[in-house]
């Protein structure tokens, strides 16, 4: 199992005068970084892997601060993201117990990727809020089995 999360509320772009990758959360995006720890509770959790931009790695930190694993940064979450190399590295298996923090285009074009390749059961474009999360349980089956966790709190 896995979990792809997509980066807490981190404000407006146009009301951020520095570079977009710099980008912090807001106060409503730190209490849903917040609410990963108690939501995430249960979960056995092995590696965070986040985008390299300070809104993925803030939305990360508390969970990383709670379970004493540090948040490692990976190309393949950043905005400009290939899919298909994502898609790829999530089968790797160092994906399995890991929770990957990125942005709500990459899941979106993940979750292309993946049905143009004839995978049915994946997340539909554009339905994970800002610290929304998936749980993705690839099992023994055909294709995978999808939980979502709704932002804590919602946005």
């Amino acid at each position: 199992m896995l979990v792809l999360v997509r980066h807490s509320h981190a404000g407006e772009k146009t009301l951020w005068h520095g570079p977009d990758a710099e980008r912090p959360l807001s106060p409503l995006g730190h209490e849903q970084a917040h609410g990963f720890v108690a939501a995430l509770g249960g979960i056995e959790i092995a590696s965070l892997f986040s985008s390299p931009t300070t809104r993925c790695r803030q939305t990360l930190f508390p969970l990383a601060e709670a379970r004493g694993l540090p948040v490692h940064d990976h190309p393949l979450l950043a905005p400009d993201a290939s899919p298909d190399e994502l898609f790829s590295a999530l089968h790797e298996p160092d994906a399995d117990r890991a929770i990957f923090c990125t942005h709500g285009e990459i899941l979106n074009a993940l979750a292309e990727f993946a049905r143009s390749r004839g995978i049915p059961d994946v997340p539909p474009s554009g339905a994970t809020a800002k610290g929304g999360a998936w749980f993705v349980d690839c099992g023994a089956g055909p294709s995978p089995t999808l939980r979502y966790l709704a932002p804590i709190p919602a946005g």
